[in-house]
């Protein structure tokens, strides 16, 4: 590892093998570029959605305590990020297994696939590192 990044802030966690050891940082600076392989996928679960929907209900924008499949499973909905949304209880309960349209509910915003800046939105609205902090502000 010490080939391939320089530390800027060491953690006070030691990471120790056969061979070496050293201090893992908290920040650090790859020394050269590494090309990923593959795009990673943004992972569909509950908390994935609440953060790019930003906890918030898509019906009528309370906090959200629950995801909806906008078309539900029971009439051939899928489960993809195109068709969930978080949502409150209450709308959650009035839309029941309905098709929106069957509802007096409608979507503030259409929901998409998280492009590629959805990690660093999502710490920026969670409590990173104070390390971190002079660094992400320029992200």
């Amino acid at each position: 590892m010490r080939k391939k990044v320089i530390s800027l802030v060491d953690s006070n966690i030691e990471f120790n093998s056969e061979k070496t050891s050293f201090m893992i940082p908290k920040v650090a600076i790859l020394k050269y570029y590494v090309n990923a392989p593959y795009a990673r996928r943004i992972a569909l679960n509950k908390e994935n959605v609440f953060i790019r929907d930003n906890y918030k209900c898509q019906y009528c924008g309370s906090p959200a305590e629950s995801v909806d499949h906008i078309i539900p499973k029971s009439k051939g909905g899928s489960h993809e990020w195109s068709n969930i949304v978080a949502c409150c209880r209450g709308c959650n309960l009035n839309k029941a297994d309905n098709l929106l349209r069957d509802t007096p509910l409608s979507l503030k915003v259409k929901p998409n696939l998280p492009n590629d800046n959805f990690w660093i939105k999502a710490i920026l609205n969670s409590s990173p590192d104070p390390s971190w902090e002079k660094y992400l502000l320029t992200a």
